[in-house]
C-alpha cells in the first residue's frame, strides 16, 4: 500500500491506497493543519468571554464555534460543524439522554414535595428547636444536609423556608446565603445518591473506556467502573469536606472573620430583623411563587420524608440489580461497583415520581387535616366544580390531584432547563476539545514535562480557575476530564493513588471555583432564594473559600500527590487547622472587646473607616447588655421598620390561594 500526502494553503490531502493481489482499494480525505498551540484557543475564548460577558452559554457557544472553524478551515464549515456535529451529537448521545431524563424526574419529584407542603413541614419541624442564633444556624445547616440529593432543591428549600426564621434571630442574609450555597454543591457532589452522581460517573466512565481501549485489556490497575472510581475519589475531595467541617465549627464557636464578621455585627449588634445590609427583600419579586402549597394544605413531614426514603431505596435496589452477574459470589459493593448507574438512576427517579403522584393522590384532606375517607368524603371528592362553588364549605380532596402533581412536576423541569442548556454546550465543548487536539496538547505537557505527583494539585487549581471564569462546575468537569484523565493514567503509569486523587481534584476544584464565581447558577440561585445581594454574598463567602482552597492544597493535594502521609492524616490535620483558624483568627460576633480579626484590623490600620470604628464600640456596648436596636446607627432600620402586622406577615411562609378562593 501507499500513502500520499499533498499540501496547499494550510490543508493536507491524504490518500491511502491498499493493494491485495490484483485488488486495489483507496480512500482519501482533506484535513486542516495548524500549530499545536492553536488547539488551546477555544478554551481561551471560553474563559475570556465568560469573564468579560458573565454569559456562560454565549461563551461556550463561541468557543465551540471558534474550534469548529479551526477544524473545518472556514467560517461556513465551522457553523455547520457547530450545530450539526457537536451540539446535535451532544443532544443525541444515549448516555446524555439518561442524564437529561433522571435530572428531569428528580427535579419534578422535588417540586412535588414542595407543592404538597412536605418541605415546609420539614423546615417548620426543625425551626421549633431554633430560638438562638446558634440553633437557628444549626437548623439552616441541617436542612442543607438533609436535602443532599440535589443542589437546586437544597438551595431553594433552605433559602426560602429558613429566611423568616433566620431574620427573626438577627442573622444576616449574607450568612444564610453562605450556608445555603456552601451546603448545596459540596454535599450533592460527594453524595452517592444525588442528581450529580450520574453525570460525574458518566464523565469518568467515558475516560476509563478510553484507557481500556488504549491498553487493550480490562486489567488496567484501577477500577473499571465509573461508580467505583467515584467512590474511591470521595476521600480525596478535600475542599467540600473541609468546607462542611468549617461551617460546623463556625456555628459552634459563633465566630467569623473579614467581611462576614462585619455583616454579622451590623445585623446582630443592632438587632435587625430585616436581614441586614445584604437584604434585597424590598427588591425581590419572590422565587418560585407559583409552586407554594395551598393555604389549606396540611404541612406534613412524611410527604417529604417518604419520597426521599423511597428514592434512596430504589436507587440502591436498582444499582444492585443492574450489577448482579447472577453468580451468587458477589458482595454488595461488588454489585454496586459493577452496576449500570445510568439505568439505576433513571428507573429509580422515574419510579419515585410515579409512586409519589399516587401517594399524594390517595391522601385525603379536609380543612388542612388528613382524614380517613367516609361516604361523605367520597361524595365530596367526586363533586363537580359547579357544586363546589355553590357550597363554599370545606370539601374533602386529595393532597394533590394528578393535575396538581403534573403542574408541580413541570415547574421542576422549568427550574433545571437552563442548566441543561449549559450542560449540552459543555458536552459539545468537551467533544470539540478532542477534535481540535486540545487533549493531545495537554497530554504532551503532562506526559512530557509535568511530574505525575503534581497532577492532583494542578487538576484542582485548573478546574478551580475554569469554574471561577465560566461559572459552571458541570461544564468545567465536561471539558477537563477528557483533557486530563487519560494523560494522567499514562504519565503515572496507572498509579491508582494519582489517578483517583486527580479525579477528585477536578471534581472538588470545580465546586470551589463555582463557589467564588458571581456568574455561577448556584451562586445566583442562592441569592434569589435568600433574597441577598449578589455581590454581598460573593464578597462574604469568597474569603472562606480562599482559606479552604489554600488548606486543601497544603494538607491535601500536595502531600497526597507526593505520598507524604496517609490520606487520613491529611484530613485530620485539616480539621485541626480549621479549629485553630476559627478560634485564633476569627472573632466572636458579639465580643466584650469588639476586637476585629487580623484582616479587618489591617484594613483599618491603613484606611480610616468611621463606620467600622463605631461598629466596634457598639459591639462592646451590645456585649455589655445594652439594647442598640433604636440607636442613631440604626437609622436605616428605623426608617424601614415594618409594622407589627407586617413583621408577622413576613415571618409566615407564603402559600398559594386555595382553588375555591381562586375561583
Amino acid at each position: 500500500g501507499t500513502v500520499t500526502v499533498t499540501t496547499g494553503g494550510g490543508r493536507y490531502t491524504i490518500e491511502v491506497v491498499l493493494t491485495v493481489g490484483a485488488s486495489e482499494a483507496s480512500t482519501s480525505g482533506e484535513y486542516e493543519a495548524y500549530g499545536a498551540g492553536v488547539a488551546i484557543l477555544p478554551l481561551v475564548v471560553i474563559i475570556a468571554l465568560a469573564i468579560m460577558t458573565n454569559m456562560v452559554e454565549f461563551s461556550l457557544f463561541c468557543g465551540i464555534f471558534v474550534g469548529a472553524c479551526i477544524v473545518s478551515g472556514d467560517i461556513n464549515g465551522g457553523f455547520k460543524l457547530t450545530v450539526e456535529n457537536y451540539i446535535l451529537n451532544a443532544v443525541a448521545d444515549v448516555g446524555h439522554a439518561y442524564v437529561y431524563l433522571f435530572t428531569f424526574f428528580l427535579s419534578g419529584v422535588v417540586a412535588m414535595m414542595e407543592k404538597c407542603g412536605g418541605m415546609i413541614g420539614f423546615t417548620r419541624a426543625i425551626s421549633r428547636y431554633a430560638n438562638t442564633p446558634r440553633t437557628g444556624q444549626v437548623a439552616a445547616f441541617a436542612v442543607g444536609v438533609v436535602v443532599f440529593f440535589d443542589d437546586y432543591a437544597n438551595t431553594l428549600l433552605a433559602g426560602q423556608s429558613m429566611r423568616p426564621l433566620i431574620d427573626s434571630l438577627c442573622i444576616s442574609r449574607e450568612k444564610l446565603a453562605f450556608f445555603v450555597d456552601a451546603t448545596a454543591a459540596p454535599i450533592a457532589s460527594i453524595s452517592p445518591v444525588s442528581s450529580w452522581v450520574g453525570f460525574e460517573i458518566g464523565l469518568i466512565q467515558a475516560e476509563i473506556d478510553k484507557i481500556i481501549l488504549l491498553e487493550g485489556t480490562d486489567d488496567i490497575g484501577i477500577e473499571t467502573s465509573g461508580f467505583a472510581v467515584f467512590l474511591q475519589s470521595i476521600k480525596y475531595r478535600y475542599y467540600p469536606i473541609f468546607m462542611l467541617v468549617l461551617i460546623v465549627v463556625l456555628i459552634y464557636a459563633q465566630r467569623d472573620f473579614g467581611t462576614m464578621l462585619i455583616a454579622e455585627r451590623k445585623t446582630e449588634v443592632y438587632k435587625r430583623t430585616d436581614g441586614g445590609d445584604g437584604s434585597t427583600s424590598d427588591q425581590a419579586g419572590g422565587l418560585g411563587d407559583g409552586n407554594h402549597p395551598r393555604e389549606d394544605q396540611p404541612l406534613l413531614v412524611w410527604n417529604m420524608a417518604i419520597p426521599i426514603v423511597l428514592l434512596i431505596f430504589l436507587i440502591f435496589w436498582c444499582l444492585v440489580q443492574t450489577g448482579d452477574d447472577g453468580s451468587g459470589d458477589q458482595t454488595f459493593m461488588d454489585k454496586i461497583e459493577r452496576s449500570d448507574s445510568y439505568a439505576a438512576l433513571l428507573w429509580s427517579t422515574m419510579g419515585t415520581a410515579l409512586i409519589s403522584m399516587i401517594f399524594y393522590l390517595v391522601q385525603i384532606t379536609r380543612s388542612g387535616k388528613i382524614i380517613i375517607p367516609d361516604m361523605q368524603a367520597m361524595k365530596e371528592l367526586y363533586m363537580s366544580e359547579k357544586a363546589k362553588l355553590e357550597d363554599p364549605s370545606p370539601k374533602a380532596r386529595s393532597v394533590m390531584s394528578l393535575r396538581d402533581s403534573t403542574g408541580a412536576f413541570l415547574i421542576g423541569l422549568e427550574r433545571v432547563f437552563p442548566a441543561t442548556i449549559v450542560l449540552t454546550l459543555a458536552w459539545a465543548s468537551g467533544a470539540l476539545m478532542n477534535a481540535v487536539g486540545c487533549d493531545r496538547l495537554f497530554a504532551s505537557w503532562i506526559v512530557g514535562g509535568i511530574s505525575p505527583e503534581s497532577l492532583p494539585t494542578l487538576s484542582f487549581l485548573i478546574s478551580l480557575f475554569m469554574a471561577l471564569a465560566t461559572g459552571t462546575s458541570w461544564g468545567t468537569m465536561s471539558i477537563l476530564f477528557p483533557l486530563i484523565l487519560v494523560p494522567t493514567y499514562i504519565s503515572s503509569e496507572g498509579d491508582p493513588l494519582i489517578f483517583y486523587s486527580t479525579v477528585a481534584g477536578v471534581l472538588s476544584g470545580s465546586v470551589a471555583g463555582d463557589h467564588m464565581s458571581p456568574i455561577s447558577d448556584t451562586t445566583v440561585l442562592s441569592c434569589l432564594a435568600t433574597e441577598c445581594g449578589l455581590m454581598n454574598h460573593v464578597g462574604t463567602q469568597a474569603p472562606y473559600v480562599v482559606v479552604m482552597v489554600i488548606l486543601s492544597v497544603l494538607v491535601g493535594t500536595v502531600p497526597i500527590g507526593y505520598d507524604a502521609w496517609p490520606n487520613i492524616v491529611g484530613i485530620l490535620l485539616g480539621f485541626a487547622v480549621i479549629v485553630v483558624f476559627v478560634y485564633f483568627i476569627c472573632k466572636p460576633v458579639i465580643s466584650p472587646t469588639g476586637a476585629w480579626d487580623p484582616f479587618v484590623y489591617a484594613y483599618m490600620k491603613f484606611h480610616k473607616d468611621e463606620v467600622l470604628e463605631q461598629l466596634q464600640q457598639d459591639t462592646i456596648r451590645a456585649a455589655a447588655g445594652e439594647d442598640l436596636s433604636g440607636t442613631e446607627n440604626n437609622k436605616k432600620l428605623e426608617s424601614d421598620e415594618p409594622s407589627d402586622d407586617e413583621v408577622i406577615a413576613k415571618e409566615e411562609i407564603p402559600v398559594a390561594p386555595s382553588t375555591e378562593e381562586a375561583a
